[in-house]
């Protein structure tokens, strides 16, 4: 009777375990399906409205803002940097050695051609040059010498050949002998020789004159390199020497220039103008020139010349003007600006630098056609002017042009125009 009874008890807890187990796994299922319902229902709602919203929407394409390309001006400016240069400039050296006499210029003097800017004593020169006169004097008598020894060997050449003549006709006379008929011969051979070494020794002391006049002439020029003087019209810019420095001439390594001299009347501006318009600049052209210092005021520049060449790095080429500086108001060294007005011979049209697109397909601007489809239109680049850009070939006028396209646009598609 125990026993049953212990049984039912024990079958009564299991089967109330159960329930329990029950209950627990049917919380824990309701609490997984509240909390996916609370994921998932917010983001199907938002999914929802987005389709709606996208559903209720009448423009489905991207949208863009459109342009039309403007005609560029028949005349255009173009201002490059470049720093003024004197005409001429030249660094003057001594010619030869020896201690600077007395100087009579100064950085800023205006000096004239063949004006003496300094005197520099050479007495070695001096020296020299009078020795080399005295050579020659001493060479000229060695010729007069010699040419006294020639007269001499002509009158005996003259006797001999007399005497030589006269035996000749007594020969076989028996008036003379064979013997003084021979050494009639052989007197009249040795007075020949005679003659001919004597024209030798007139040649040789007439060579020696020459060579000694030269040396005379030579250091005639020497002593003039005493008198420094300026090359051309210009102005002293730089004088490296005072009264009493040593010099020495412009063929030694070490030498330093005694001053530095520069023609300020025209001056000259090198700018390097790009290739784009390059042959649009011509010789003689005109151009203006201003400078800072000189606010207010433009000098008219002219085109001298250019290189004829473009820099293959840079992708200009040189171009040289001149300006007139006779008032003086410039200086060599100044910094200023070249405009240049250049009339463009074909039409052409400007875009914003936006429009332009440069990638693996090259340069191109992207248009949008009457049935607002995307076309991309090559085009050549003529002048970038910062925030605009002027087109050679391309374009025609009139077409819609997106101001920034996106890389994300495509031959063909469909866009939208924004208002």
């Amino acid at each position: 009777m125990t026993s049953t009874s212990t049984k039912n008890v024990v079958k009564t807890e299991t089967s109330t375990s159960s329930q329990k187990e029950v209950v627990r796994i049917g919380v824990a299922s309701l609490v997984i399906v509240l909390l996916l319902a609370i994921g998932i229902v917010p983001r199907v709602l938002r999914n929802r409205e987005a389709r709606d919203i996208v559903h209720a929407s009448t423009v489905l394409q991207p949208e863009v803002i459109v342009i039309h390309p403007q005609v560029a001006p028949a005349q255009t400016s173009l201002v490059l940097p470049g720093n003024l240069q004197p005409m001429y400039s030249a660094s003057v050296f001594a010619r030869t050695n020896g201690y600077i006499e007395k100087r009579f210029v100064d950085i800023g003097s205006h000096v004239k051609a063949g004006q003496l800017l300094a005197l520099i004593s050479t007495p070695e020169v001096d020296q020299q040059l009078n020795q080399a006169r005295a050579d020659v004097l001493q060479a000229t008598a060695a010729l007069q010498q010699a040419k006294a020894s020639l007269q001499q060997a002509q009158a005996n050449l003259d006797l001999s050949r007399t005497t030589r003549d006269r035996y000749l006709h007594l020969d076989g006379t028996r008036a003379v002998t064979p013997q003084s008929v021979d050494e009639a011969n052989q007197t009249f051979n040795a007075r020949t020789a005679d003659v001919a070494a004597a024209n030798a020794n007139v040649s040789v002391a007439d060579a020696s004159v020459k060579s000694r006049k030269a040396n005379v002439e030579r250091l005639t020029q020497m002593q003039g390199f005493e008198r420094v003087v300026a090359p051309f019209d210009g102005v002293i810019t730089a004088r490296n020497v005072e009264q009493g420095d040593l010099v020495n001439d412009g063929s030694d390594n070490g030498a330093r220039s005694l001053f530095s001299i520069a023609q300020s009347d025209i001056l000259r501006v090198q700018v390097e103008v790009p290739q784009s318009a390059a042959l649009d600049i011509k010789q003689g052209q005109q151009a203006i020139l201003s400078v800072q210092e000189r606010p207010g005021r433009q000098y008219t520049a002219t085109v001298a010349r250019d290189a004829e060449s473009v820099n293959l790095a840079a992708r200009t080429m040189l171009t040289e003007v001149q300006v007139d500086n006779h008032d003086g108001s410039l200086v060599p060294g100044m910094y200023g600006e070249i405009k240049f007005v250049i009339t463009h011979p074909q039409k052409s049209l400007i875009i914003p630098t936006t429009a332009l697109v440069i990638d693996k397909n090259g340069t191109h601007v992207v248009a949008v056609t009457a049935d607002d489809k995307v076309h991309f239109i090559p085009v050549d680049v003529s002048q970038d002017m910062g925030s605009q850009i002027e087109i050679s070939t391309g374009l025609h006028g009139g077409e819609s042009l997106v101001t920034n396209p996106s890389d994300l646009l495509s031959e063909g598609q469909r866009v939208s125009l924004a208002e």
